[in-house]
């Protein structure tokens, strides 16, 4: 195998240095394109002594020096490569550290950052081709992440609170309760959503974090995010319900008390239920009328293809029908052509990206298939006699906090 390839691969992405030694240590071979950047850390032998121990056997190893530089050593066959230094953007327990390395400030300026997601995606990226068995970003969490103790405490804790629960009498929300509430969502019924609320029980929340505010704001993301996986099972676009999810949640980060806590909470319940119900309604009027089972095929196909540019040509071979009878069959049976009615639909999904994301046009445009946003623009005013920024402005959620008020 060519391993010169892959290792300059590895340095242009994380824009750092990557080094092959043999198993006693020596160096094989070492690449960094960035002409201004050198190892500092690794010119002291008990940095890189400790780098090249691989205290995990087979399983790739990450070492910390003074806790914000980072290295990995990948054992493959009878090389180990070394990836980095490397910072992270967030904060990543690494369990071994080497500290009291003295490295200058202005060295530490021109540390490449990475996320930690894209390290993990190149060490198994070498890993992964010299062994059969895939090794998967658990594997290297698990190995250089976890406290070795940290599943006995929980288990501890487990057994702790069972046993202070039942002396005490105390005992969650009861299960059926949050079934009742999310159903509500997924079937789009506001009216037992409101009465799921408002159920009396003598349960508690469950404790999410030791700060009172902390517990309850993590509990309220909890619901939100159950909400969202119900709303989509009830038929909302999975894009819209992620984002509506993204900000409702962000709002909750942003609030410090209780009560408004909760009615952002019950606000996000209250939209997802809403966005249901109205996809439930789209469809009980379409399944009012007399069905073709070959318009209903094509409009399945339309479905599942509108983040596409969709072919008619591509979709009859696909159906295994002749293009024109195909259109000609839809016009009759739905009084719209084909490419009005696909038009119609990615209008549709437009809108609801327009009101519940914060997506550029744009990036909408690209999502749904147009060959521009110009395009886009043109046919959504034909469709809402709006313009993108008109209509965003007009019925854009700005605050996710329920006002009652109803958009077309």
């Amino acid at each position: 195998m060519i391993t010169n390839y892959f290792m300059k691969h590895i340095s242009y992405d994380l824009h750092t240095f990557v080094k092959s030694y043999t198993m006693d240590k020596k160096l094989v071979e070492s690449f960094c394109a960035r002409k201004d950047f050198f190892d500092l850390p690794f010119s002291s032998e008990e940095v890189r002594n400790a780098v090249l121990e691989i205290p995990g056997g087979s399983v790739p190893s990450l070492t910390t020096v003074n806790g914000n530089i980072i290295y990995a050593a990948v054992p493959v066959e009878d090389i180990i490569y070394v990836i980095g230094p490397v910072g992270f953007h967030s904060q990543v327990k690494i369990n071994h550290v080497i500290d009291g390395i003295d490295v200058d400030y202005n060295w530490m300026e021109g540390l490449s950052i990475c996320d930690f997601d894209d390290f993990l995606r190149d060490i198994l990226l070498i890993y992964n081709l010299f062994h059969e068995e895939m090794l998967t970003a658990g594997d290297i969490i698990k190995q250089n992440c976890v406290d070795s103790l940290a599943q006995e405490q929980i288990q501890k804790n487990f057994s702790e609170l069972i046993f202070e629960n039942h002396e005490s009498g105390k005992k969650h929300n009861p299960y059926d309760q949050e079934v009742r509430e999310f159903s509500s969502i997924e079937n789009g019924d506001i009216r037992q959503l409101e009465q799921s609320w408002a159920e009396d029980y003598t349960g508690q929340l469950g404790i999410l974090a030791k700060d009172r505010l902390r517990s309850f704001k993590n509990v309220c993301i909890v619901v939100i995010t159950l909400a969202s996986r119900a709303a989509i099972r009830g038929g909302v676009n999975p894009e819209i319900s992620f984002s509506l999810s993204d900000i409702f949640i962000m709002k909750i980060e942003e609030s410090n008390d209780i009560a408004t806590l909760t009615y952002i909470k019950n606000s996000a319940e209250y939209e997802y239920a809403r966005l249901v119900q109205g996809v439930k309604e789209q469809l009980k009027g379409s399944q009012s009328r007399e069905k073709n089972s070959r318009i209903e095929e094509c409009k399945d196909y339309i479905f599942s293809h509108l983040h596409e540019k969709i072919n008619i040509g591509d979709m009859a071979r696909e159906l295994q029908i002749n293009p024109n009878y195909l259109s000609d069959l839809f016009k009759k049976w739905e009084g719209i052509s084909i490419t009005d009615y696909i038009r119609n639909e990615k209008i549709k999904l437009a809108e609801n990206l327009l009101i519940y994301s914060k997506y550029h046009y744009i990036e909408i445009s690209a999502y749904l298939g147009f060959s521009s946003q110009s395009h886009l623009g043109k046919q959504f005013k034909e469709v809402t006699g709006m313009t993108l920024k008109q209509y965003r402005d007009c019925y854009g959620v700005k605050e996710f906090i329920h006002t009652g008020k109803k958009r077309r």
